[in-house]
């Protein structure tokens, strides 16, 4: 393990009792006035948002959504015009009516100073990190920015097509992103439509629909800014430079999160609101001179990380439970009547969210798809165990051995967690492994007991930010065995743990790189097709095959964008299509029948220029053949 420059621990946080600046109302508990106010400005604001995407479009418009993924057989709700006016309508007069509530909360006086406690609150919340940073000495700030920048290179390398090609990200940008806030916001074909970072995606899609710019600088941005709150946020909460640097750097680095990082998806928003639930239930756990920041900051990182991916359920579930069972130790029922208050907050915030997508796409893909129907009892215990294994594998960075860095860590913390309650650990360890540790463990388990008690396969990427906590523990070990009084001495603990930390990281990226390789050789195929295509007459273009349709709409929506290409999943009675693209060698499901050769053809696409003599047909054309089970 690299030797990083070492410093004391970040300052103790001063006791709760002690206000700043006179200030007691800042730093009072929150009360029911706190939680109307918070909890119905923000209903207000999330019926108010559900309003305006419904009344975004006309109905004409909204019925046309099941044209941009007709490769499956499902279909957005049957709705009329009236039923789309009606929706828009109640969520807006919840809103009005919201907005009425918290108005005259806050009109009073007492509902002024919540509102400047709560501001007050906010920004002491911030100054804490701020502070954290201050802390460092020069040396410190200048090894964790060359850090960080070397951590922004490499990703912005990796963001790079050639590096990393277009998989997910690719449907993401042509199904949702590149059709406008509308369908991004209610259309659910498939459930991989992370909303949140789709629509930051859009934003960023309206000021140039370069696929690098719209879906893979979005995410380098909040990779860097979620690695900084990271940091700072182990700093604030007590540890030292060298294992909070590690934890972090380890994280930044196994083959998943690498990945991740490079690619236009929505897990690394997931840890940063994961995050933030994190250091705020901490924060209320051990007592925090910021009740209402922390309380705030629980709700909206819970409402926003839930409209990011469905699965921050885990998160949440992590978060509330642990506090239910702290507040119950401490016998603390006025905290558990606000921690009810604040679930109930993020449970209907979160579906006003995605109210419009309930409304249009209807409930039976986001809550019964496989991911999260249950498996049959038999199927589901035989798969279990190879299930843990390998998804502990996949987030320590290797599938079939990966789990045993868990199993380690997990022996290694429950022997340091005994050790610091029987007080046999010094003062700047015991804190972390009486405090921080238990939390941590807590927030890395309770996913899989949710898994089992659900019984399902929640994919690997679903609990990517799981490997924070791990990664954190894991430095916390090798900070004790740095610092033990024999251990330590040993002269070849440094280079050994240097050398495994070396040899883990290139297998990481030289893994990852092999495992590229494969999609960027189909990809070069599918933009070799498009290039094909974009230099030919314009004209209609049958591409009935998924994939075909995904990469050819992304490369003339991201590098032609001026150019209008008819595109069709299915074909249209009385269209005659200029070109029919197929896979080749008949190996997907659609098999044209054709009686002359391609007139394109590569190792992925094929693609055959139909002669437009005479009307076209009524029904479906001559060469339609599905092959269905291929």
């Amino acid at each position: 393990m690299p030797s990083f420059p070492h410093s004391a621990p970040a300052p103790n946080p001063r006791p709760s009792n002690q206000p700043e600046n006179g200030a007691n109302e800042t730093f009072s508990t929150p009360g029911w006035r706190f939680f109307s106010l918070v909890g119905l400005f923000l209903l207000t604001l999330c019926a108010g948002y559900a309003a305006a995407i419904l009344h975004s479009v006309t109905w004409a418009e909204a019925r046309q959504l099941d044209a941009i993924c007709p490769f499956f057989p499902w279909n957005t709700r049957l709705f009329s015009a009236q039923d789309l006016r009606q929706a828009w309508q109640l969520l807006a007069a919840l809103a009005g009516a919201g907005g009425i509530g918290t108005g005259a909360l806050a009109f009073g006086a007492p509902g002024r100073r919540e509102v400047f406690s709560l501001g007050k609150s906010l920004h002491a919340a911030w100054q804490a990190l701020v502070d954290a940073a201050v802390s460092l000495t020069t040396r410190e700030r200048y090894t964790a920015l060359g850090l960080l920048a070397a951590l922004t290179l490499l990703r912005a390398y990796l963001s790079q097509a050639s590096v990393t090609p277009e998989r997910d990200d690719a449907g993401s940008y042509a199904l949702f992103v590149s059709q406008g806030l509308f369908a991004t916001a209610t259309y659910y074909p498939v459930p991989n439509n992370h909303v949140l970072s789709n629509i930051l995606d859009w934003l960023f899609y309206r000021v140039n629909p370069d696929f690098w710019w719209t879906m893979r600088l979005p995410v380098l941005l909040t990779t860097t800014a979620t690695t900084v709150l990271l940091f700072l946020g182990l700093r604030h909460w007590r540890l030292a430079f060298r294992p909070a640097v590690v934890a972090v750097l380890l994280f930044s680095l196994s083959k998943l999160i690498v990945h991740h990082s490079a690619v236009g998806r929505g897990y690394w928003l997931l840890t940063a609101f994961a995050a933030v639930v994190f250091f705020a239930t901490l924060a209320l756990t051990h007592g925090t001179r910021q009740p209402r920041a922390a309380w705030v900051l629980l709700v909206v990182s819970g409402v926003l990380g839930a409209y990011t991916v469905p699965t921050f359920a885990l998160v949440i579930a992590s978060a509330f439970s642990w506090l239910g069972y702290q507040f119950g130790r401490q016998r603390a029922a006025a905290n558990i009547l606000r921690l009810g208050v604040a679930g109930l907050l993020v449970v209907a915030a979160t579906l006003l969210l995605y109210a419009p997508m309930l409304f249009v796409s209807g409930p039976t893909l986001f809550f019964s798809n496989g991911y999260v129907t249950a498996h049959p009892f038999g199927e589901f215990l035989a798969g279990l165990p190879t299930y843990l294994w390998q998804s502990e594998g996949f987030l320590t960075g290797q599938m079939q051995v990966g789990a045993v860095l868990t199993v380690l860590v997990g022996v290694g913390s429950a022997v340091l967690m005994r050790r610091a309650s029987n007080g046999q650990l010094p003062a700047e360890h015991a804190v972390f492994w009486r405090q921080l540790a238990p939390a941590a463990w807590w927030f890395y388990a309770l996913p899989y007991a949710i898994i089992v008690a659900k019984r399902v396969f929640a994919p690997d990427r679903t609990l990517l930010y799981k490997a924070f906590f791990l990664f954190v523990l894991l430095a916390m070990v090798v900070e004790w065995l740095l610092r033990h009084p024999r251990l330590g001495q040993w002269r070849g603990l440094r280079p050994w743990l240097g050398t495994l930390a070396i040899v883990w990281t290139s297998y990481q990226l030289v893994n990852l790189w092999r495992d590229n390789r494969g999609p960027h050789q189909q990809n070069v195929e599918y933009h070799a097709a498009f290039t094909w295509l974009a230099r030919q007459p314009r004209g209609p273009v049958l591409v009935p095959e998924p994939r075909h349709s995904i990469f050819l709409r992304l490369y003339f929506k991201s590098e032609l964008p001026a150019q209008t290409w008819q595109l069709d999943g299915r074909p249209h009675p009385g269209r005659a299509y200029q070109y029919v693209v197929a896979f080749p060698n008949k190996r997907g499901y659609f098999q044209p029948k054709f009686t002359y050769e391609p007139a394109f053809r590569n190792a992925e696409v094929e693609i055959f220029r139909v002669p437009t003599v005479g009307p076209a047909p009524a029904g479906l054309p001559p060469y339609w053949y599905l092959h269905e089970n291929p």
